[in-house]
């Protein structure tokens, strides 16, 4: 049964091993030898900022493992991952609406937020909440240019 909370900061090495594994399965079939491996140290500390950072960081937990997290502050959606095998569940839509609800009730209508602009499964996945287009920016690397796009998602439907 997947359970999907607010984090603390016990979780803190599972999310870190939840992102590093998602971050990878998701960006080494877009870019191959170009994608960047996350370390579970770097993530552990990202982690450790955001849940001190005022948002709401969440995770999806399997019987005591974390499979996915999501990640909302001021305005944006920061992060939402979700391990491979989880996808198609609805527990991605799930954390992302309890994201929206969030920035809803701190008086946010329209969320945004980042994706790679070859991700296509994401674009379908956000596209099929309602999400738009709005932007793009372009991501500046030694080891390649990567573009993303950004997208808007109202927050009105959510909780509803």
């Amino acid at each position: 049964m997947i359970e999907i909370r607010e984090a603390t900061i016990d979780d803190i090495p599972g999310i870190a091993a939840a992102h590093v594994m998602t971050d990878w399965e998701t960006y080494a079939p877009l870019f191959g030898a170009e994608a960047c491996k996350l370390t579970i140290a770097e993530s552990e500390d990202r982690w450790r900022r955001a849940l001190g950072g005022g948002g709401l960081l969440l995770v999806a937990e399997d019987r005591g493992t974390i499979v996915g997290l999501g990640h909302a502050c001021a305005d944006r959606i920061d992060a939402l991952y979700l391990q491979a095998a989880y996808h198609r569940r609805g527990i991605g839509k799930g954390m992302l609406w309890v994201l929206l609800q969030f920035l809803r009730d701190r008086g946010v209508s329209e969320a945004r937020f980042d994706v790679v602009a070859v991700n296509a499964a994401a674009i379908a996945f956000y596209a099929a909440q309602g999400a738009r287009p709005v932007g793009r920016r372009i991501n500046r690397d030694p080891r390649g240019d990567t573009e993303d796009l950004i997208f808007a998602v109202p927050t009105a439907k959510a909780g509803t």
